[in-house]
């Protein structure tokens, strides 16, 4: 009995800890969703898809053979067994058939990359927008507490007759409506991190992030030179096209030539022991279906891809990636501008501001107005990052490849 009241006082004196939230790293969300994705196994399935696809089309029909005996002497007949071979073929299995298979694992390669390019940009913009929640939430927080700190000073103060009392409840108004915010902004960011960790494929049902870290844009002569890569949309593009011309070749191949199957006859006789083979062909006659809804369905396919290559040729590829580029070299030096410069200043004018107030040297509207525009600031500086975050997204995009596996010895080189 004495040992259940010592743990019960030592459960009161001992102050409770509240458990920490895991702190997961953009990296460690991205190699998750990598591995455990539903889109991850959505984007393997469509490849194994297109592998069985490509197999299907340079694989042949296969062979039929038809066999007939007669067993029993009937007359003058004779005993025979009797084997007809026949192979259905088409004109483009003989050639364009296969490279239009391996034009389609070629695009599916190329897709492959590009969607997992994707993937990392949605866990990227998840990522962001949950950490810009998270802080977004500390900042109300912070606010929170400065109005209830003021609403607390004024109220001494106007105890003392210095200031009048309803100015203490200007305080607590806004210490009431930023609460509001605050709690929607949680249920917000509690939803933000269910959808985040139910696309990376991961248990958990909280964790905190980090800053995203911005890495350093290389130089666009060098990333003219990486644009190629399997993943970029240019690469994209043109792999359909290529796939495109391949269907096409195969459509008007078997339109050129109607479907045939070479055929053998082997029929030997028992009694008499004569052995004759007949060789022959037959030939679908072309008299209703030529092929012309294959065609036709190539021909749209192909336009298609021809158009969208030509909207992005090299030369308006060259405009494209030179405009991200810009955008993205301009949006990160702004965000590091608003981290490093405009918020320390503000910062400082809002201690200033306070001490101004505290001595009597300024109202309770100066107050406002620099928590307003304090706000307003933090506010744009958060913004600002996400804005960096995604003209980074579509600068990867174009040229298929992350910035975070550019290597700055391969940059200097």
């Amino acid at each position: 009995m004495k040992l259940k009241y010592i743990i019960t006082a030592l459960a009161l004196l001992l102050p409770f800890q509240v458990p920490q939230a895991e702190t997961l790293s953009l990296e460690t969300v991205i190699e998750q969703a990598l591995q455990n994705s539903p889109q991850t196994a959505r984007i393997l399935s469509d490849v194994a898809d297109a592998e069985a696809e490509a197999f299907e089309i340079e694989t042949p029909d296969n062979p039929r053979a038809e066999i007939n005996i007669t067993s029993f002497k009937d007359g003058n007949d004779n005993r025979t067994a009797e084997i007809e071979l026949e192979q259905p073929l088409r004109l483009s299995n003989f050639g364009s058939r296969g490279n239009y298979a391996e034009a389609l694992r070629r695009t599916a390669s190329v897709e492959q990359k590009a969607q997992m390019l994707e993937l990392i940009h949605t866990i990227t913009r998840g990522y962001a927008s949950y950490w810009a929640l998270q802080e977004q939430e500390k900042i109300l927080a912070t606010n929170v507490d400065y109005a209830n700190r003021k609403q607390r000073l004024v109220a001494n103060a106007a105890k003392e007759g210095r200031v009048d009392a309803s100015d203490a409840k200007i305080f607590k108004a806004e210490a009431l409506r930023l609460e509001e915010q605050l709690r929607v902004i949680r249920a917000r960011k509690a939803s933000g991190a269910a959808n985040l960790l139910r696309m990376a494929g991961m248990d958990q049902t909280s964790f905190d992030a980090e800053r995203p870290i911005s890495p350093e844009i290389p130089d666009l002569s060098y990333l003219t030179g990486v644009a190629g890569n399997e993943g970029s949309i240019r690469s994209l593009l043109e792999a359909r096209k290529a796939l495109a011309e391949r269907r096409y070749a195969v459509a008007r191949q078997d339109a050129s030539f109607p479907e045939f199957a070479p055929r053998a006859v082997i029929k030997q006789g028992f009694d008499t022991d004569n052995t004759t083979v007949l060789l022959g062909v037959s030939i679908a006659l072309p008299i209703w279906d030529r092929n012309n809804a294959e065609v036709s369905r190539a021909v749209a396919e192909r336009r298609l891809a021809q158009s969208n290559l030509n909207a992005l040729n090299e030369q308006n590829f060259a405009n494209v990636l030179a405009a991200a580029y810009e955008q993205a070299k301009a949006t990160q030096i702004s965000a590091s501008t608003y981290r490093n410069k405009i918020l320390p200043a503000w910062n400082e004018v809002e201690s200033i501001t306070d001490k101004k107030f505290e001595n009597g040297q300024a109202s309770i509207l100066d107050l406002f107005q620099m928590r307003e525009r304090m706000v307003s600031v933090q506010s744009e500086a958060l913004q600002t990052y996400l804005n960096s975050i995604e003209a980074r997204i579509e600068l990867e995009s174009l040229i298929g490849q992350s910035l975070n596996d550019v290597r700055l010895t391969d940059i200097k080189e």
